[in-house]
């Protein structure tokens, strides 16, 4: 029992119990579909994405990625708690020119954040993240972005919630601050309409050990290099859309499979060949496996 209690997944459960006692409320209506990962390892493979320029310039390459992150919250009280974690990935560009090398590129990130329930009806959260990468270009060091936002929830009804804000990514060469507007719809406990950006889904769960998701997520291989700084940059501008399924394989841990197409997505090299704006990339498939912590959030 001592031993269970001092294990990472024991302590996050502990806290996820914690909340269950708290004023804290995510969900008001019974479903099936499991909580948000609070820890996850994955692997990715894209295809070959031809990348063509507005001057007629081409080139081909395909993408081997690798992260892992955690992140563990701390209850403050019975309204306000607050979480930090850790992310790192590895990314692998296997260029289809004999006049380039391939590129790898190393990320770290640390997630930090603060949520409030202000009322029964309404929370507050905002949060940051540091975002760092660092490539085998010549001349490369590390390259920071920092990813950040606000937002608000509002539950409406048993079965509906709506999520309001502002996002910004600052840092990545192209910097840009949006408004933030989404909802999730339960329709019954096995189906869930979720417009959270940025992962829109339809999600079927016919039970509390699978679960199947159709929709988007941000793609894993869009990046902007300069060629001649060595700085690095990840995009956040670029989709993939795909079918996937989760087993819970014991306790809280589910393994997890994907696959689709993600077509718009691209490498950006600021000062070699291929440039943005006006490039045309072709629709590619991607595969990815992913092991995920997902905490109960009631027996």
């Amino acid at each position: 029992m001592q031993a269970e209690e001092e294990s990472p997944g024991g302590f996050v459960q502990r806290t996820i119990n914690g909340f269950e006692d708290s004023e804290f409320e995510f969900q008001r209506t019974i479903s099936n579909a499991p909580f948000p990962p609070l820890g996850f390892v994955s692997g990715a493979s894209y295809g070959d994405v031809d990348v063509e320029s507005s001057a007629g310039q081409e080139l081909t390459y395909d993408v081997q990625r690798f992260s892992t992150m955690v992140a563990i919250p701390f209850l403050l009280g019975k309204r306000d708690a607050v979480f930090a974690g850790a992310y790192m990935s590895w990314s692998e560009f296997d260029v289809k020119d004999d006049d380039r090398n391939d590129i790898s590129v190393a990320s770290i990130g640390l997630p930090m954040g603060w949520m409030r329930q202000q009322n029964p009806d309404w929370q507050l959260a905002a949060f940051v993240m540091p975002l760092g990468h660092d490539s085998d270009l010549d001349n490369s060091d590390w390259s920071w972005q920092y990813l950040g936002g606000a937002f608000a929830r509002y539950v409406s009804s048993e079965t509906l919630w709506w999520a309001f804000g502002a996002y910004a990514d600052v840092g990545s060469g192209d910097n840009f601050y949006i408004p933030y507007l989404g909802a999730s719809w339960a329709i019954n406990e096995r189906w869930t309409l979720s417009a959270i950006m940025p992962w829109p889904a339809v999600i079927y769960a016919p039970n509390r050990d699978i679960m199947f998701r159709l929709g988007a997520a941000p793609s894993g291989a869009s990046w902007s290099l300069d060629v001649e700084e060595g700085e690095v940059g990840v995009n956040l501008d670029a989709w993939d859309l795909g079918l996937g399924a989760e087993y819970r394989v014991f306790g809280n841990f589910w393994l997890g499979a994907d696959a689709g197409i993600g077509g718009l997505r691209g490498l950006r090299l600021v000062n070699g060949d291929v440039e943005e704006p006006d490039l045309d990339f072709s629709s590619n498939g991607f595969v990815k496996l992913s092991f995920n912590f997902r905490p109960a959030t009631r027996p």
